[in-house]
């Protein structure tokens, strides 16, 4: 997992599945002072510019925040299971 796109990179070059995190992450390009903020339509707009970003770089998942994380790592181990490999 990482916030920006040479991590992603980095975990694709390593044979791994590459978790993006866009909201609370480098790509998002805000503190969190910044973020408070903001009107919902800057957070909208900067959350799809990361989340394409990530996704262009090769992230196999993008998710908002940490807490998303348990959800993918199920997601991985289902396709890991069915035989799936990044």
């Amino acid at each position: 997992m990482d916030d920006a796109v040479p991590g992603i990179a980095e975990g694709l070059n390593a044979g791994m599945w590459s978790v993006g995190l866009a909201l609370s992450g480098n790509e998002f390009g805000a503190q969190w002072q910044e973020y408070q903020r903001m009107d919902d339509a800057e957070v909208a707009r900067r959350r799809t510019r990361a989340t394409e970003k990530l996704y262009a770089a090769g992230a196999h998942y993008v998710i908002d925040t940490l807490a998303e994380l348990p959800g993918v790592v199920a997601a991985i181990n289902r396709r890991l299971a069915a035989g799936e490999r990044p």
